[in-house]
């Protein structure tokens, strides 16, 4: 079972994300427990319900990594449980810059020069969490960045526009993405809806480089290789 914890701030969007990772992992044949984090979750009571979750994904979420949001100290310290017992990590998005946070600290995190929104072709390093993708093309949202990381950071990944687009933490079953490959059209699109409404500057920031919908079917390998780590 894979712990997923939910920091997303709307709770339409909590819901968008459960579902399509819960997509995902079934067709890795495993079950995620999602647990919602609010200011006053405490990793003591996330780590009851967990039970006995072998991996752990932390999601995107509106909020800043830059921000104190009430959650950081406890959060961090579940990562710690879960390193501490060689369970696998993977941080998507707003889970990517958060653990750099809790890692390295928040002077390795700034808010984007080049904000990124749409579908964006990645360029990744041969890794295991990457094994079976071709040409990848996934989602991209962020307005934060991680920025000049320290040695025991491997860097997988990269945009035009941002160049810590994933990483390995030391040799570690531990990986970040900034990129979203969670999403498919649909859930797309209700993200980008809500970007119009909230961001003048979207349709410039906004790029589409998905030329054909069923590239992001090879996504799901993402967390089918995620799962099989250490099983």
């Amino acid at each position: 079972m894979v712990l997923v914890l939910n920091f997303f701030l709307d709770d339409d969007f909590a819901k968008s994300f459960d579902r399509v990772v819960q997509m995902h992992l079934s067709k890795a044949e495993t079950e995620g427990q999602f647990i919602r984090v609010m200011e006053n979750t405490t990793a003591e009571e996330v780590l009851k319900q967990a039970g006995d979750a072998t991996h752990l994904i932390l999601s995107g979420s509106e909020a800043s990594t830059l921000d104190d949001l009430g959650w950081e100290d406890e959060m961090k310290k579940v990562i710690e449980d879960f390193m501490n017992n060689n369970k696998p990590i993977l941080g998507i998005c707003y889970g990517h810059q958060f653990l750099v946070r809790c890692l390295a600290g928040k002077n390795h995190l700034r808010k984007a020069s080049h904000p990124e929104m749409g579908w964006g072709n990645l360029s990744l390093k041969e890794n295991t969490l990457f094994r079976g993708l071709t040409n990848p093309v996934c989602l991209l949202s962020h307005y934060d960045e991680a920025m000049s990381l320290p040695e025991d950071f491997r860097v997988l990944g990269s945009s035009d526009k941002c160049d810590i687009h994933a990483f390995q933490y030391k040799e570690l079953p531990v990986w970040g993405v900034q990129f979203h490959p969670e999403y498919d059209l649909e859930a797309g699109q209700e993200i980008f809806d809500d970007l119009k409404e909230k961001d003048p500057a979207f349709f410039q920031q906004f790029v589409d480089e998905l030329d054909d919908a069923s590239r992001l079917e090879q996504n799901s390998q993402i967390f089918i290789n995620f799962v099989n780590i250490n099983q």
